[in-house]
């Protein structure tokens, strides 16, 4: 692992303990935002979910996302050889052209099922917060638990739609999911 994802990954961790210790909404948003910028960066995406070499990482921030303005500081910083393009919107379709990071809302949520008709899902990392997120369908859902910050992984899911998760980001995880099929 380079230096720069191990000081990403120390500064994940410091700072989901550091939200309940000072707890306040604000280190609460901040450390959601650094979750979300951190799986950009210990998530890999096929050739196939890019037009070209030079596409950038499309990161679609769906409905009210009061965090949304701390990601705006890191629009346009590379993730490995692609560059990190965050969009804000309300609208479908401003982000109907496709996404490989998607977070949604909590007012966005009814419309989901509308959204993936209108756009390719495979290749999109789905991350969420919302209780069950995972089993129905997400592939990352970040929690607060009683003492901080943490996320849960549907390994399934990542894998059906085309996404490899580092080893170092599921050794993170509270716990990673496997769909059995009885579920």
């Amino acid at each position: 692992m380079n230096l720069f994802k191990r000081i990403a990954l120390i500064m994940l961790l410091l700072t989901s303990s550091i939200v309940l210790a000072n707890d306040s909404q604000q280190k609460e948003y901040q450390a959601k935002a650094l979750f979300l910028y951190n799986f950009a960066n210990f998530v890999t995406w096929p050739d196939e979910a890019f037009d070209d070499n030079v596409q950038p990482i499309h990161m679609c921030l769906f409905g009210e996302i009061p965090f949304g303005t701390i990601l705006d500081a890191v629009d346009g910083t590379l993730i490995g050889d692609r560059p990190l393009k965050i969009t804000r919107t309300n609208k479908i379709r401003d982000i109907a052209e496709g996404c490989q990071i998607l977070f949604v809302g909590d007012e966005r949520r009814a419309l989901l099922p509308e959204f993936w008709k209108q756009i390719k899902y495979i290749y999109v990392l789905s991350v969420g917060e919302q209780e069950r997120f995972t089993a129905n369908g997400g592939i990352i859902n970040i929690m607060r638990t009683t003492d901080r910050m943490q996320f849960d992984v549907n390994i399934s899911n990542a894998i059906d739609n085309g996404l490899f998760i580092s080893s170092d980001l599921l050794m993170l995880a509270r716990e990673i999911r496997r769909n059995t099929g009885s579920e």
